[in-house]
């Protein structure tokens, strides 16, 4: 290529795999910065421009939106709104902000390119909350909590064209990236209402969920990700069947989930703990936490997914949030096969990934910022590299867990009630991700990665297999045999002298895993005929009445007549 006198063309710059990540996937992430809004009471809700130069907050106790420039993160604009602003939008051209108005039974319009109030949109008395832009932009549908309905606005007339019934206490509104289908969580109903876009109709409602809140759909369209306010998990639900696939733990009154543009992350604000939880998607698990917010409510992340917003409604705060960045995940077995998202810069090109020596196979290139591979098997530590046309990246560790052992299970038994606590002995436990006893889920307390505790559930009586999911693989080798508690109909003889001696024989049931058994608080000698016999020698005491208890891997049991010393 021939270039002019002067001009030179532009080398390709080299990769950078980015390092905002933790190399302790579970130490929490600290706010880039927070800007101070000065209004009189908290923010809430936030949308950002498709551009990424702009993000545009709600302030209900203002009456007024402030708008953000991103470049120089300060308050550059004041546009005055209704009553109560609450949930925002900003169609896909970025050129209109709605903006719904609780207080002022509103929604307001804002031109970007002049950042003023173009339009205000009547609703009578329907208290709008949450509000959302069709793909094409051709219409708002908007949450009106106060008479149980969305109102769909048509954005070329401005006007209210239909209503559409759904359930108690609608609040928030989510669309499918095609534009199809219309998400309405209802906090009152505790569902989620599916709107026909052709129809405008409900034809499904999705149960189950705890006052759900803000949910956010996968770019893909597949899979809605739902936050239970009340019952601190993030639901997944199979867009195809409506169905609940997955129950994420680990969150405190979640309000709102927000997806990355390549939809591998998910980010939760959590209103109980004032945190920001980052999500794989890929494995529906928590990998980071951001920590120092003041009940935050929305959040927007910027078009490249490097930077988060969060409005923090009990102060007058919006905090800039570094996104994740690096190797996500950061770990895996060492037989490979995990897809591993690499979040960076200058990443378009790439034309190797190597871990360690190894070269990663089905390389994919979403963006600048961001590919994805599989890795190779490995075993250890290993730096993970990317190679562009610009040069070779700066190295990131991978971890290659080993697949875990169980040595152990202290105890190996007890009662079918459940409540035992069991020490699992064994290898490679620390990144445990699921256990299960039996058929039961159970959550496991990480001591060490040789050790474990976790108390059992409740079952009926018989072996259960003990099987452990970690980074690095599934063992089950090991059981947990559960026990039905004894029971004792009576003693024969009931009576004996205070010398002890006498020859006692226990009837009942479930004797044969009898561990001890007491008269009063004394401990006797005793032989066990069969699981409803026991023989046992009376031991010395003084004169009256005591308890004869027999105690087993089940639990313990009482005769229901006491023996007497004479």
């Amino acid at each position: 290529m021939n270039t002019s006198p002067g001009q030179q063309l532009e080398r390709p710059r080299p990769p950078i795999i980015g390092t905002a990540i933790s190399r302790d996937r579970r130490e929490a992430l600290t706010p880039m910065a927070a800007i101070t809004l000065p209004v009189g009471a908290g923010p809430v809700g936030m949308a950002i421009t498709p551009d990424g130069l702009r993000a545009y907050v709600t302030n209900y106790g203002e009456a007024s939106v402030k708008v953000i420039s991103t470049a120089t993160r300060a308050v550059s604009a004041t546009i005055g709104v209704g009553i109560g602003p609450w949930g925002a939008a900003i169609t896909s051209d970025g050129q209109l902000v709605y903006v719904a108005n609780y207080g002022g039974n509103t929604v307001s319009v804002i031109a970007t390119a002049s950042n003023t109030l173009v339009a205000t949109i009547d609703l009578g008395t329907a208290n709008p909350v949450g509000l959302a832009v069709t793909p094409d932009n051709s219409r708002v549908y908007v949450a009106c909590q106060a008479q149980n309905e969305v109102r769909v606005i048509d954005t070329a007339t401005r006007t209210d064209i239909a209503t559409i019934p759904v359930g108690v206490g609608p609040r928030n509104i989510t669309i499918a990236p095609n534009g199809q289908r219309v998400y309405v969580s209802e906090e009152g109903s505790n569902a989620i209402s599916v709107i026909d876009t052709v129809t405008n109709t409900v034809n499904a409602v999705l149960t189950g969920f705890l006052f759900p809140r803000v949910p956010a759909i996968t770019p893909d369209g597949t899979r809605l990700y739902v936050p239970n306010y009340g019952g601190n998990t993030v639901d997944v639900v199979n867009l195809a069947t409506n169905a609940v696939i997955a129950s994420i733990p680990g969150f405190t009154l979640p309000f709102m989930v927000t997806m990355t543009n390549s939809g591998r992350l998910a980010y939760v604000t959590n209103n109980g703990d004032g945190t920001v939880r980052a999500l794989s998607t890929t494995t529906n698990t928590v990998l980071s936490s951001y920590g120092g917010l003041n009940v935050p409510h929305f959040l927007a992340a910027s078009p490249d997914g490097r930077t988060l917003y969060a409005t923090n409604h009990g102060n007058t705060s919006v905090s800039v949030l570094a996104g994740l960045t690096g190797l996500l995940p950061n770990q895996g077995p060492t037989g490979g096969g995990t897809l591993v998202t690499i979040i960076g810069t200058h990443l378009t090109g790439t034309t190797a990934v190597r871990f360690g020596t190894r070269l990663a196979t089905h390389i994919v290139v979403i963006s600048d910022f961001e590919i994805s591979v599989i890795s190779p098997a490995g075993q250890g530590v290993v730096d993970v590299t990317v190679t562009t046309p610009g040069g070779t990246s700066n190295p990131v560790p991978f971890y290659y867990i080993p697949p875990p052992r169980i040595g152990s299970l202290v105890p190996a038994s007890g009662p079918a009630a459940g409540g035992t606590t069991v020490t699992v002995n064994g290898f490679n436990l620390a990144t445990v991700t699921k256990m299960t006893i039996g058929t039961t889920t159970v959550t496991p307390t990480v001591v060490s990665d040789s050790l474990l505790t976790v108390a059992t559930p409740p079952t009926v009586a018989g072996t259960a297999p003990v099987v452990i999911t970690t980074v690095g693989g599934i063992v089950g080798n090991a059981n947990y045999t559960y026990l039905n508690p004894p029971s004792v109909t009576g003693c024969t003889p009931a009576t004996g002298p205070a010398a002890g001696g006498t020859s006692v024989t226990i009837n009942g049931t479930n004797l044969s895993g009898a561990t001890t058994v007491t008269f009063g608080a004394t401990t006797a000698s005793f032989s066990i005929a069969s699981d409803t016999r026991i023989f046992a020698t009376a031991p010395a005491h003084a004169t009256g009445a005591v308890n004869v208890t027999v105690t087993g891997g089940g639990g313990s049991a009482t005769a229901p007549s006491p023996y007497r010393y004479t």
